[in-house]
């Protein structure tokens, strides 16, 4: 699994790359040269145009010049005015072999996908083509003019990309410290659950020690009223027994009274 600064950057580095499909493509418009424009041999001239609508990020313009066959004479990349969304291209015609006379295509697109395309006439010169110290100069100022550019794009992209990964990072570091907090908190419960419930564990076994006693408790007090019970019949019982005997042994003496006194009665009368 990737780190999640990793993640992060690589999800900025996206947004970054595609954020140009997000703009929707323009268009190109060339102001120079115009349709009907015609060189001829080693001559100076212009790629000049515009982009619509006018990019709100830092544009490049890729030009490609073809001849009739279709073989390209002249490339670069061209930095665009933020301010008005134009660029230049000052270029020259001739200097090599491809240069053939016949209607040459002009092709460019930005870095955001505009595109555009223009044309003009060139006649070849009829002697073989010489070095050409103005367009060598034009050449040097050409990729100087590019070079500039790209550094300038590389720059601000770097500036914009650091920024914002800078931000993610720092986002994603408060993020990652209060969900450290979370767990230490989290923790800290789950410790305060384990020993309530140990509390209660204890608790608990204690009232079962207690209902053990008390069930014992009432089984001997169950026997001792059992016991009392038994002794009350007993007791019961034997008190039925004396007072039979008492009554036969007053019965006796009764009858003994009154056979002891029966002769006196029949004497007297």
């Amino acid at each position: 699994m990737k780190p999640l600064p990793l993640l992060v950057a690589a999800a900025i580095v996206a947004a970054l790359v595609l954020s140009p499909l997000a703009l929707g493509a323009g268009s190109i418009s060339f102001s120079s040269p115009a349709s009907s424009a015609s060189y001829k041999g080693t001559q100076s001239y212009s790629i000049t145009g515009a982009v619509s609508p006018i990019p709100t990020q830092p544009d490049n313009v890729f030009i490609t010049v073809k001849n009739p066959s279709g073989l390209t004479v002249d490339a670069a990349s061209v930095s665009v005015a933020q301010s008005t969304g134009t660029f230049t291209y000052p270029t020259a015609t001739g200097g090599s072999s491809n240069w053939v006379t016949g209607t040459y295509t002009i092709t460019a697109a930005d870095s955001f996908g505009a595109t555009g395309s223009g044309s003009f006439s060139y006649t070849g010169a009829s002697a073989a083509p010489t070095y050409n110290v103005t367009q060598a100069l034009i050449n040097i100022q050409r990729n100087i003019t590019m070079i500039k550019g790209s550094l300038a794009t590389l720059q601000t992209d770097y500036k914009g990309n650091f920024s914002a990964m800078s931000s993610a990072m720092t986002a994603m570091s408060q993020q990652l410290t209060s969900l450290a907090g979370q767990v230490t908190t989290l923790s800290t419960n789950l410790g305060t659950v384990q020993t309530d419930v140990t509390n209660i564990q204890g608790q608990l076994t204690t009232q079962a020690s207690n209902i053990a006693t008390l069930t014992t408790a009432v089984q001997n007090a169950l026997s001792a009223a059992q016991a009392a019970q038994t002794a009350a019949t007993n007791a019961s019982n034997a008190v039925s027994s004396t007072q039979t005997y008492v009554l036969v042994v007053a019965v006796l003496a009764a009858i003994t009274l009154v056979l002891e006194q029966r002769p006196q009665l029949e004497h007297r009368s």
